[in-house]
């Protein structure tokens, strides 16, 4: 096991700056996921983990020992990591043992503990019975499960996952996830995961950073970042949200674009205001605070996605799937709200938003 400390890092391609400032330290055993839409940094991040790229400045420490930073640069094979790439990358002329076994097998290790260390995390990973299996005859999630035990076999003190479930369908992408997590429970071991699935993010990870830019813009808990984000990016980027201009005032905020309809409000802002709601947060209730128009139902077996006409603006309601039966488009409905989320109208909201499209 390992703790990362990361001070200060940025790198550089020429004039395109990737990273800025990166500041933290990974404690030993956590699962950290680096989150981020494509192009963030995020990967150059991984990269500089595992000693495939160096920073342009700053220092980058494993347990105590500095790896890179100023005239010191220890290259990936001396750094005790284990990394996953998003490529199964397996041999296909190798057996699974033969695969799981190669790492021990170019250091020249003896037959015996050889032997021991493959059937044990071939054990791990559930793979003891594709032991003789050429990578032909496995599916895509017990192959990835090969790169994964060839990864762990050295005992690292660092695993290093480079989006590794994207290549898999999305039940096996849902399975693989609760694995890996499990494994890293079992073995105690230090993980550094990088995605753009928010949702792999949530369901994993220890601490979530979510990179936009180069810039870390909030790291915590995936409870922390979902229900207190620190600005839109934040919100936008994690979970399913709405954005409604408002005006905060005499302890209510007024949404033109509803006709003129308020909620309650006891926050700190006043004046113009970025109203975030959570569609699972919205909700049909008799005694609501909004009125509309249930314009449209998307059944979709566990949930209705749902979309009402407040006044000129279209709200997203996510409830229950069994609501679907006794709702009817066309109909009036009350809404009720049991969670916002109050940012300054500073504009930066549509920028990104035109940015993304």
């Amino acid at each position: 096991m390992a703790a990362v400390t990361i001070k200060n890092i940025t790198k550089a391609f020429g004039d395109n700056v990737v990273l800025k400032s990166f500041n933290e330290t990974f404690k030993d055993g956590e699962f950290i996921t680096l989150l981020g839409p494509s192009g963030c940094g995020k990967t150059t991040m991984l990269r500089i983990i595992a000693g495939f790229e160096k920073p342009t400045s700053g220092e980058l420490y494993i347990d105590d020992r500095l790896v890179s930073g100023g005239k010191t640069f220890v290259p990936p094979e001396k750094r005790s990591i284990g990394m996953v790439f998003q490529s199964y990358a397996v041999w296909p002329h190798m057996n699974v043992f033969d695969n799981v076994a190669y790492p021990l097998a170019i250091r020249k290790a003896p037959k015996a503990e050889i032997r021991a260390s493959v059937e044990k995390v071939l054990g791990v990973v559930h793979l003891s019975q594709y032991a003789d299996r050429f990578p032909n005859q496995l599916s895509g999630g017990q192959q990835q499960r090969v790169a994964l035990a060839r990864a762990l076999v050295a005992a690292p003190k660092l695993l290093l996952l480079d989006e590794p479930l994207s290549n898999l369908d999305a039940k096996l992408r849902e399975s693989m996830r609760f694995e890996i997590k499990e494994i890293q429970r079992e073995l105690g071991i230090t993980v550094v995961y990088v995605t753009h699935d928010q949702t792999e993010a949530m369901a994993m990870s220890d601490r979530i950073f979510l990179i936009n830019r180069g810039v870390v813009q909030q790291s915590g808990t995936p409870q922390e970042i979902y229900n207190t984000p620190a600005n839109q990016f934040v919100a936008d980027f994690l979970g399913k949200v709405d954005f409604f201009k408002g005006e905060a005032k005499d302890g209510r905020i007024v949404f033109p674009g509803m006709g003129g309809q308020s909620i309650p409000y006891g926050g700190p802002r006043t004046g113009k205001v970025e109203v975030a709601i959570r569609p699972e947060n919205i909700f049909f209730a008799e005694d609501g605070v909004l009125t509309g128009t249930l314009e449209a139902q998307y059944y979709l077996g566990d949930v209705d996605d749902c979309r009402v006409r407040v006044g000129d603006t279209l709200v997203r309601v996510i409830t229950n799937g069994w609501e679907y039966k006794k709702l009817a488009n066309g109909r009036p409905v009350t809404l009720g709200v049991r969670d916002i989320m109050v940012f300054e109208d500073d504009g930066l909201l549509e920028q990104m938003l035109s940015i993304q499209t």
